[in-house]
C-alpha cells in the first residue's frame, strides 16, 4: 500500500483503534477487600459506548448485588486496559478483538473469555462529495481495526490497496482532512462520521456491507484465571445481565455512559443503537475471523510473536462459567 504519514493527532477514544503492543509482564492476584476479606476485581475500560454494559452494572449497582467488589478502571482505550492486564493493575480487561490479538502476541499468558458485543454497522464508509466508490484515491486511515476494514473495503470494489494512497491519522483529524480534500474517504464511527456529513460528505455503506465486523471481548491472564474461575464467571454473568438490558433499553445506557464518560446522552444513545450488546461464547466464526486478523496484522509487521487463536480464545468458558 502506498502510504503518507500525518501528524500525529489525539488519541481515539475507541478501543478498537489502538495497535500498540504491550511488553511482558506478571499478573498479580486480585487485591483483598478489607471490609469483606473477599477479592476485589478491577476492570479496565475505555471511554467510549462499547464498554456500556460495565459502565451500567457498575453505576445501577448490579456487581455489588451479585456479592462481587469489582472496580471499572478508566484507561484512554485501545491496548491500554489489555496492558493493565498483563501488568497486574486489573484483572479484567474489555478489548475490541484486533487490539487483544495484537497485545496477545507479546504476552502470550492473555486469555480472551467471550464477547459481550459486536457489530458490522458501527464503522461506517464516508466519501466526500463528489467521489465515489470507483474514484477512490486517497483514504485516510487510524491504525489497526481502520486499516484492516479499509483493506477488505478497497478489495471488495476490486480495487487494489496498493494503488491507493493511505494517510495515516487519528479518527478526530478525518473530518477536516476530508472537507479540505487531502483525503477521498475514511471508514470510522460517530462522532466523526456525523461531522463529515454535516460538512457535505456522504455515508455510502457500513463494514457490514462488504462482510465485516468487529467485536469486544473480555480479558483475563491465565494465570489469575486459574485460581479466579467461578470469580470471572461470576462477573462475565452480571456483564452479561448487563448487556442484555442496555441490548433493550439503549435510552437507560444512554445514561450511564453519559454519567461514566462526561459523553452527551443523544449522542450516547446513538452510538449505543450502532453497537449488537449481547454476552456469549467463541463460535468458529470469531475463531476463523481471528485467524483472518492475525494473518493480516502479521503481514503489515504488526504482529511478530506467535499466535495460535484457537488456543488465546477460551471456547466454551463463557458456556460453562457464565451463561
Amino acid at each position: 500500500m502506498k502510504r503518507k504519514f500525518w501528524r500525529q493527532g489525539v488519541a481515539t477514544v475507541a478501543a478498537i483503534a489502538a495497535l500498540a503492543v504491550a511488553t511482558t509482564g506478571c499478573t498479580r492476584p486480585a487485591t483483598k477487600t478489607a471490609a469483606t476479606g473477599g477479592d476485589r476485581v478491577r476492570i479496565s475500560v475505555g471511554v467510549d459506548p462499547s464498554y456500556a454494559p460495565i459502565f451500567l452494572a457498575d453505576s445501577e449497582g448490579m456487581f455489588k448485588a451479585a456479592g462481587l467488589d469489582v472496580q471499572v478502571i478508566q484507561t484512554e482505550g485501545g491496548a491500554a486496559g489489555a496492558q493493565n492486564v498483563v501488568a497486574g493493575t486489573s484483572e479484567l480487561s474489555g478489548n475490541a478483538n484486533s487490539t487483544a490479538l495484537t497485545v496477545m502476541a507479546g504476552n502470550p499468558g492473555l486469555r480472551a473469555l467471550g464477547v459481550y458485543e459486536e457489530s458490522d454497522r458501527y464503522f461506517q464508509v464516508v466519501l466526500r462529495d463528489g467521489v465515489t466508490p470507483s474514484s477512490i484515491k486517497t483514504m485516510g486511515v487510524f491504525p489497526g481495526i481502520g486499516l484492516y476494514f479499509t483493506d477488505r473495503y478497497l478489495r471488495s470494489l476490486g480495487l487494489d490497496p496498493a494503488s491507493i494512497s493511505l494517510v495515516t491519522t487519528s479518527p478526530p483529524e478525518q473530518p477536516a482532512l476530508l472537507a479540505r480534500g487531502d483525503i477521498d474517504g475514511f471508514i470510522s464511527f460517530d462522532p466523526w462520521v456525523a461531522r463529515a456529513v454535516a460538512s457535505g460528505s456522504h455515508v455510502v455503506g457500513t463494514t457490514g456491507n462488504f462482510g465485516a465486523k468487529y467485536s469486544q471481548w473480555l480479558i483475563a491472564s491465565e494465570g489469575w484465571l486459574s485460581a479466579h474461575d467461578e470469580l470471572a464467571g461470576r462477573v462475565f454473568r452480571v456483564i452479561a445481565q448487563a448487556a442484555d438490558i442496555v441490548d433493550a433499553d439503549p435510552d437507560r445506557a444512554a445514561k450511564a455512559v453519559a454519567a461514566a464518560i462526561r459523553m452527551d446522552p443523544a449522542e450516547a444513545r446513538n452510538q449505543v443503537t450502532q453497537i449488537d450488546f449481547r454476552a456469549r461464547d467463541f463460535t468458529s466464526d470469531d475463531i476463523e475471523q481471528a485467524h483472518q486478523l492475525v494473518d493480516f496484522f502479521r503481514g503489515q509487521g504488526k504482529i511478530s510473536g506467535a499466535i495460535d487463536p484457537q488456543k488465546v480464545l477460551l471456547s466454551g468458558w463463557f458456556d460453562q462459567n457464565a451463561k
